[in-house]
């Protein structure tokens, strides 16, 4: 292995590829920023990792703000100089932003005239700002939208090269007339103090993998791996033009729908949601499936809600009060019976236990009831029954201290827009495909089973 590292990283000092000695190529945190090797072993992945990128054309890395429980990335924006901007990840936000003044972003972009073509396809109907075409900037926290007109300038991802059966590569690649607005501090509440904005992979033409589809030519799919923590400066990733092959196979796929109704804070009526939703047919508890209403599942055309989606934005899963209550219920039940003692609850969530009184398993977390999201669609790997979203207790449970534990599920209330949204931390550690190709979500549950997860990659 240390050959390995050796080898190719004396490679990339003669072919510049990436210069590793120049931190500005590459995204560092800034604790990491000093580290020659969290720069090689991001870029270069041997031996055990060799076959991860078989399938994803392009990679970013992904850091968690612990603090937040918010995931970010980073991109260079603009030219002579570059600028490095950490953008929250965000699948539902209809624009990439960030504040560009407290970037100090020296502007090489181009305004998007109101009456352009890419105006039309991107914002139709829009309003004009200052002859430009009007966006707004938002996140789920804002109590306002910042108006701003649309920019264009080149920012840089990170193609994956397989040189040879050892080791995948990584080069920059320019991805020019990369859409975004500009904003000022208001819409930056509620983020990660590490970032000054968000980059959008909501159902858009102007989101990150969009605009990386069609430049690029690769397949219209992203996938996410969000890590559980960025310890020792190891990180998650973000694929796109497909999933790394090795992980590929083990995707448990389901049909994704599209809501109706819009879930942004500004839209046009007849606007559908650009958020990622699936059907839900039911919830178990250690294979006992849990009561509530079937119509929460399904979308409310006339009311605007219901229905299911995945959620970046969102620390934890939010459910409606009646699913909540059953699922607490449920798994308190089943909890009770393997002899885990239940205290004082814990805000936000509505039951916790004794860290004392729960067996940890060296693989999966906590051993603690089983939750399985049975979704629409048949699966193979699960001869032929139907999909699901298994979560261990790697993914169900909160430590929220050194003696006491939590289900990491919260109470959305009586009349959530969304019945359940899953969050990131039930997302941590799986593999999260959206494929608009085939319009199917894939997840292979928790990646622990396998032995890996996903902070297996130093950078950024």
């Amino acid at each position: 292995m240390t050959f390995c590292f050796s080898f190719f990283g004396m490679y990339y000092k003669y072919t510049h590829s990436i210069d590793l000695l120049n931190p500005s190529q590459i995204p560092f945190s800034s604790n990491q920023m000093a580290s020659a090797p969290f720069l090689l072993s991001f870029l270069l992945i041997c031996s055990a990792f060799s076959l991860h990128f078989s399938n994803a054309n392009f990679v970013l890395p992904v850091v968690k703000d612990t603090i937040k429980s918010q995931y970010y990335t980073s991109l260079l924006v603009g030219n002579h100089p570059s600028t490095r901007v950490y953008l929250v990840i965000d699948l539902g936000n209809q624009w990439s932003w960030f504040a560009c003044d407290l970037y100090g972003y020296n502007t090489t972009s181009h305004e998007l005239p109101c009456d352009s073509p890419k105006c039309e396809l991107y914002a139709p109907g829009t309003f004009c700002s200052a002859g430009s075409c009007g966006v707004d900037a938002y996140t789920p926290w804002s109590r306002g939208l910042y108006s701003n007109g649309l920019l264009e300038d080149t920012t840089r991802v990170y193609k994956q090269t397989k040189q040879n059966s050892l080791a995948q590569v990584l080069s920059k690649a320019d991805l020019p007339n990369f859409p975004f607005t500009c904003a000022n501090k208001g819409p930056l509440k509620g983020l990660s103090p590490h970032t000054k904005g968000v980059v959008t992979l909501a159902r858009v033409l102007v989101s990150l993998h969009s605009q990386i589809s069609s430049t690029f030519k690769v397949p219209r799919k992203f996938a996410l791996c969000l890590p559980s923590s960025t310890s020792s400066g190891y990180n998650g990733a973000i694929y796109f033009g497909g999933s790394p092959d090795y992980l590929s196979k083990s995707l448990i796929t389901t049909p994704l729908v599209i809501n109706p109704n819009s879930t942004s804070p500004i839209y046009s009526p007849g606007d559908a949601s650009v958020e990622y939703f699936i059907k839900v047919r039911s919830i178990k508890v250690d294979g006992t499936p849990i009561r509530f209403s079937p119509s929460l599942l399904s979308f409310d055309i006339k009311e605007g809600v219901g229905g299911t989606k995945i959620s970046t934005m969102d620390p934890y899963t939010v459910l409606h009060s009646e699913i909540y209550k059953t699922l607490v219920n449920v798994f308190v039940t089943k909890a009770t019976a393997m002899k885990m003692t239940r205290v004082a609850s814990v805000a936000p969530f509505g039951v916790c236990f004794s860290s004392k009184s729960v067996v940890n398993n060296a693989k999966t977390g906590p051993t603690v009831p089983i939750i399985d999201i049975i979704m629409d669609g048949k699966s193979p790997l699960l001869h032929n029954k139907n999909a699901r979203w298994r979560i261990y207790g790697a993914n169900s449970m909160v430590k929220v201290s050194d003696s006491v534990m939590c289900l990491g599920f919260v109470d959305g209330g009586l009349e959530p827009v969304t019945s359940i949204v899953i969050g990131g931390k039930q997302m941590e550690d799986n593999l999260v495909e959206i494929d608009l190709e085939t319009s199917k979500l894939g997840v292979t549950s928790s990646l622990l089973r396998m032995g890996t997860n996903c902070s297996k990659f130093k950078g950024i």
